[in-house]
């Protein structure tokens, strides 16, 4: 091999070692894998709830939130990596993606929440995300502090259609300190105020993560079929 080949060869592979350490998937929450996965299910969808993996004929393993009426809520809280519960930092980024298929798209208060756990007192943050739909739209809102909550963006949404979401998540306790990002069927969306980031809080003084799911819509049964979930460091981690 010529010294020219060598070199290009070695500026190559540094290039790729490069871009694999900035590159990260934290989190495969593939539906084959169990729901030990999940950091808890339990109170957050009590029988005659279930989380389930079960077959699609085109996704393969997926997991089924099962939210019969009379429930308020059946999601699956945080996430764990090798067994642990995984803890997310305050000052880091994060991104967050999945499909996801509603059986119902009736008003409810949450299909995904970036949620404070414990739940803190009447001034702390609680949900600082919630995906929702409402009025037959998928809506996305931003919890600033008691009582100062954003429609940050709506989408209309079919009943038993799949549609991809990601999130990208700067994690921080200092109001307005991060941001959130939001792509729809891979594409960048802009925001209720014409920008496509929104900075907001994401962390509090207690821990903080994903739930998945159904919570609300009390009197309906609402299932959620949810594929493809994945926690990572850039936005190629988790397409």
């Amino acid at each position: 091999m010529s010294t020219k080949k060598a070199l290009a060869l070695a500026l190559s592979m540094v290039g790729t070692l490069a871009m694999s350490a900035q590159a990260s998937l934290i989190w495969d929450g593939d539906a084959s894998k169990g729901t030990g996965i999940f950091q808890q299910i339990g109170s957050n969808c009590s029988s005659p709830g279930s989380v389930t993996a079960v077959s699609d004929s085109t996704h393969g393993k997926i997991w089924r939130y099962n939210k019969p009426s009379g429930l308020n809520r059946c999601e699956s809280h945080g996430a764990k990596v090798n067994g642990q519960d995984y803890i997310f930092k305050n000052g880091a980024t994060y991104y967050l993606g999945w499909q996801t298929k509603l059986s119902n798209t009736v008003d409810n208060n949450a299909n995904f929440q970036w949620k404070v756990w414990p739940a803190p007192g009447p001034a702390g943050l609680n949900w600082p995300l919630a995906l929702k739909m409402q009025g037959g739209k998928a809506t996305l809102l931003n919890r600033k502090a008691t009582n100062e909550v954003y429609t940050l963006w709506q989408k209309p949404v079919s009943a038993n259609t799949w549609y991809r979401y990601t999130l990208a998540l700067k994690v921080s306790n200092v109001r307005d300190g991060g941001y959130v990002e939001l792509w729809f069927n891979g594409t960048k969306q802009t925001l209720f105020d014409g920008s496509q980031r929104w900075a907001c809080r994401l962390f509090d003084v207690d821990s903080v993560g994903p739930k998945w799911g159904v919570y609300g819509a009390d009197s309906s049964t609402v299932i959620n079929y949810v594929d493809g979930l994945k926690i990572g460091t850039t936005y190629a981690d988790v397409q």
